[in-house]
């Protein structure tokens, strides 16, 4: 990539987290990189464009620690509790980091959603693999690899949602875990 994009990156995701999307403007981000607004235009279409590619760029180094945490966890179990632990303590440092961006949380979710497709293949496809290594290595019983990893990242998500509402006294590493427990352990009384 190109440095004077890089740049542009990064300067608009440090304006992003601090003054919001909605206020900062492609002005802003041009006198901060000592460009002109059309030089900005000419590596971004629209300022949603560059929201993009801060989004982007955030999703490649969250899915390394994720990576990393699936792979230095021992049994299947723990490379679940790894990612799901991995990936709420990223996002709830996000949220403090972009507290601005929070509070427009709803007004982008369709737009982020948009961008974050290809995080949520990448997700299914390493609890689908977790999964399958946990049905060889005789730790879980599933008959629908598929489903099961769908229905994990949709409890997943579900529990991000209080982290950009501001929800007082929430632990998502807790209550992501508690959320594990009932998933690997189940309801019902043995």
């Amino acid at each position: 990539m190109d440095d004077k994009k890089k740049r542009i990156i990064e300067i608009a995701e440090q304006l992003f987290a601090q003054y919001g999307f909605l206020k900062t403007t492609m002005e802003d981000i041009a006198k901060k990189v000592h460009m002109g607004k059309s030089s900005v235009y000419y590596y971004f279409k629209s300022k949603d464009d560059i929201f993009a590619e801060v989004i982007r760029k955030d999703t490649l180094i969250f899915q390394q620690k994720l990576d990393e945490a699936v792979n230095n966890a021992n049994t299947p179990e723990d490379k679940i509790r790894a990612y799901v632990t991995t990936r709420m303590t990223h996002l709830q440092d996000l949220s403090k980091f972009y507290s601005t961006l929070t509070d427009e949380y709803l007004d982008h979710y369709l737009f982020v959603e948009e961008v974050r497709k290809d995080f949520y293949d990448y997700e299914n496809t390493v609890l689908r693999n977790i999964l399958k290594k946990g049905i060889e290595q005789n730790c879980f019983d599933v008959d629908d690899i598929v489903t099961i990893s769908r229905m994990i990242s949709i409890a997943i998500k579900g529990l991000e949602f209080p982290l950009f509402v501001e929800a007082k006294d929430y632990d998502p590493v807790k209550e992501s875990n508690d959320m594990l427990d009932v998933i690997f352990n189940g309801i019902a009384n043995h």
